[in-house]
């Protein structure tokens, strides 16, 4: 009797997450985006610095990053035209050197002692455009990149970097400020930005990249198709008006943290910086657990649920008088806001073919920038009605218009 040879392995396949990383360039394009997003943060931080050390006024700080986001709300659409006409690396890596370009001259007008808010403000505009032009590119080219079956993890891992960035930023550009002056810390966010240049264009070019010598249409022409794609899509509309609602109307709790913090809650900026805490380790759990589980192929089961608890977890937080508690809440809902933010990502890409990505992706961006006016509309709506009628009318502006979405449009129920 013979024995029958073993034709199977023995080796063990690495976990699906790390499977991403065996696609070619996407380690290139995680690393360029976190070095980008660290830049980011660490420029706003450095920003609002300097501007109250020239002012000693938190309006021109305020008016400062209300000029940064102007463009990211206005240019997206023409931005998103330009991706799908260009080499996305290339756009990417310009975006990174103009930041750094900016930064530079912040830093020389620093040095020589000659800045003046008027400049910040100038060149916050300036930063804030060339911001708007990533965005769309950004996420059409991640698209091309990476196959649809592994899409949903590696957006994941992209947010990942992006709250690791949040969370570095703000800590490496004080420590650099307090060492060596804010000249100093722009000149190094300008070596950061041109590091993550290099590594993007290092990237191959993705499957949908634009061919040098194919007739491509007029940029007029590509702004049409994208707009006729767009209003065409049965699903698209749907998708930008449920995003920019929840950014709008659905992030009340933002501007009311400090007040329940300081006046209701009785725990002072310690405890303040702890909720934050609180919400930003939950936003980290639900990116790690969206890289490791993946999305279903089905993902409007998961913006639903999750837009539940995020609902609720704000009513509770509302009306909670017992911190513990409210720090379970905002937890929660960090890890039901990073689910969120997956399964929507991931149905934009989805309703996008290779060549109408940037467009799509810029509906995308818009949706996303709308997210400072809903600051604006909890602040002033907590003025006008109170605090927990605001949460109310916040939760509202969510899951019960997802629900009116899905029985209005059978493609988003099979979504």
């Amino acid at each position: 009797m013979t024995t029958r040879p073993q034709t199977g392995s023995t080796r063990t396949r690495p976990p699906r997450v790390f499977r991403v990383f065996t696609i070619p360039g996407f380690a290139r394009l995680l690393a360029s985006e976190a070095l980008f997003d660290i830049g980011a943060v660490a420029r706003t931080a450095a920003q609002s610095w300097v501007m109250y050390d020239l002012t000693g006024s938190n309006l021109w700080v305020g008016l400062a990053s209300g000029m940064r986001s102007i463009p990211i709300l206005v240019f997206p659409v023409f931005a998103g035209a330009i991706a799908d006409r260009f080499d996305k690396r290339k756009l990417l890596a310009f975006v990174r050197i103009g930041l750094a370009i900016v930064s530079i001259v912040q830093a020389i007008l620093l040095a020589l002692g000659i800045i003046e808010p008027w400049h910040m403000l100038a060149l916050a505009l300036a930063a804030g455009t060339v911001v708007a032009f990533a965005m769309p590119a950004f996420w059409a080219y991640l698209a091309d990149l990476v196959p649809a079956r592994s899409l949903s993890r590696a957006t994941a891992l992209v947010m990942m970097g992006q709250n690791a960035g949040e969370m570095a930023g703000p800590v490496i550009v004080g420590w650099i400020i307090a060492s060596a002056g804010a000249d100093w810390a722009y000149a190094i966010i300008a070596g950061v930005y041109l590091m993550g240049a290099v590594l993007i264009l290092n990237a191959p070019k993705g499957r949908y990249a634009a061919s040098e010598s194919e007739d491509k249409p007029t940029y007029y022409e590509s702004l049409k198709q994208g707009i006729a794609y767009a209003r065409q899509n049965p699903v698209l509309p749907w998708l930008f008006i449920m995003i920019c609602s929840v950014n709008i109307t659905g992030v009340a709790i933002f501007p009311l943290m400090p007040e329940y913090a300081t006046k209701i809650l009785d725990v002072g900026p310690v405890g303040f910086g702890a909720m934050s805490t609180a919400l930003g380790v939950g936003l980290a759990i639900g990116s790690i657990s969206v890289a490791i589980l993946g999305l279903p192929r089905r993902v409007m089961p998961t913006i639903i649920v999750s837009s539940f608890i995020w609902d609720f977890g704000m009513i509770g937080f509302g009306f909670s008088r017992i911190y513990p508690l409210t720090l379970a809440l905002l937890f929660v809902m960090g890890i039901a806001g990073m689910f969120w933010m997956n399964a929507i990502t991931n149905l934009f890409q989805r309703e996008a073919t290779g060549e109408m990505r940037g467009r799509v992706m810029a509906l995308y961006s818009i949706g996303m920038g709308l997210f400072p006016l809903g600051w604006t509309f909890g602040g002033t709506l907590s003025a006008l009605i109170g605090n927990e009628p605001t949460i109310i009318v916040s939760a509202l502006g969510g899951t019960p218009l997802i629900l009116l979405a899905m029985l209005l449009t059978p493609g988003l129920r099979r979504s």
